[in-house]
């Protein structure tokens, strides 16, 4: 709209000149097509300096007018975006700032590898229920865990070890580890929490409103607190 103004702006003298009551319907001279066209082409002057053309001393617009619709069709979005401080103007795509290495470190660890174990276990219902480094503990709708590699998405033994003993079961150990030991939760199943402690070492404890010291395969006896921890 701008140019076209511009371009109104200087055309309207020449019209003036030419249209006058005796010239109002008559068709311009080869002359004046040619300095009409030289005008809107932005190319200086194809005939020598007459009375009309002094108004005009060399280029008029200093730009190409594109002959294809489709790139003014893509300026005149531009122009309309930035007009309307649209921020699509001045944003880039990640996949093309880094050739899709940012969005490959993105998904990683987000996205299992399609096919791999951890895929399908995902599929299955199970969910990521604790991890660690490059290995995560994922628990099924049944409360069975498994153990996976991020990564590769291959079933791992990590921490199945420690998940084969059963839960600590004394009444006292679920507020006595986490007051006297600094132990946090990390985990929680339906009956019992997994601890993590200081040391790093992790436990299965029984919430309180499920612990008994004489429940079958229940580890009891243990101190409320170890020398090595102070008070």
């Amino acid at each position: 709209m701008i140019i076209s103004g511009l371009v109104l702006a200087e055309a309207v003298p020449i019209w003036s000149k030419l249209a006058s009551p005796a010239q109002s319907q008559r068709q311009l001279n080869a002359q004046e097509q040619s300095l009409l066209m030289s005008l809107l082409q932005g190319t200086a002057n194809p005939e020598p300096a007459t009375s009309l053309t002094p108004l005009f001393d060399g280029q008029f617009l200093d730009f190409d007018i594109p002959i294809n619709p489709g790139d003014i069709s893509q300026d005149a979005i531009r122009a309309s975006s930035l007009i309307g401080g649209s921020a699509q103007m001045y944003s880039v795509s990640p996949t093309t700032q880094a050739g899709g290495d940012l969005v490959g470190s993105i998904l990683q660890g987000v996205l299992p590898p399609i096919g791999s174990g951890l895929y399908y276990a995902y599929q299955d219902g199970g969910r990521a229920w604790y991890e660690k480094g490059d290995n995560v503990l994922v628990m099924y709708t049944n409360q069975t865990i498994h153990s996976f590699s991020k990564k590769t998405g291959q079933e791992t033994t990590w921490m199945q070890d420690r998940l084969a003993y059963p839960p600590i079961s004394d009444p006292e150990a679920y507020q006595n580890y986490q007051t006297n030991y600094r132990a946090e939760i990390v985990a929680e199943a339906n009956t019992w929490v997994l601890m993590e402690f200081p040391s790093g070492g992790l436990l299965r404890v029984m919430k309180p409103q499920y612990a008994t010291s004489t429940a079958p395969g229940s580890i009891t006896g243990l101190p409320d607190i170890l020398p090595s921890y102070g008070p």
